[in-house]
């Protein structure tokens, strides 16, 4: 299988971030997982990554203001935004912006999937 490339996985719940990896690494990607935003920050400088799949609950920071963050080095970046919450707010807040996807949590692999090819790119 194709590999995408690696995936910046920002999820601070062990569970959730075990099953995204699964997915990302079914998907195709690389996923690597880190816990908080200052993580997340410090893998960007030192990776190359096709991906940012970013939970809203973070314990440092809102994953709103990563995304605007990880968007000012990377402005290419496909970004997948993920949260538990109403979606609504994040859809208007993030509308301006084609390379950023709102995910539901709980998703699924399809979700997920469904996620990532709206900002471009072709799972496997």
């Amino acid at each position: 299988m194709d590999r995408l490339g690696k995936a910046l996985l920002v999820e601070d719940e062990a569970l959730v971030a075990m099953v995204s990896e699964d997915i990302l690494a079914a998907i195709g990607f690389e996923p690597v997982c880190v816990q908080t935003g200052a993580e997340a920050l410090a893998a960007l400088a030192s990776h190359q990554f096709s991906l940012a799949v970013i939970d809203i609950g973070l314990p440092d920071m809102r994953g709103d203001q990563l995304a605007d963050q990880v968007r000012q080095r990377t402005p290419d970046l496909p970004i997948v935004v993920a949260s538990g919450y109403d979606p609504t707010e994040l859809a208007r807040r993030f509308a301006g912006d084609r390379a950023v996807a709102v995910l539901c949590k709980p998703y699924t692999e399809h979700d997920l999937r469904v996620a990532i090819a709206s900002v471009g790119l072709t799972p496997a």
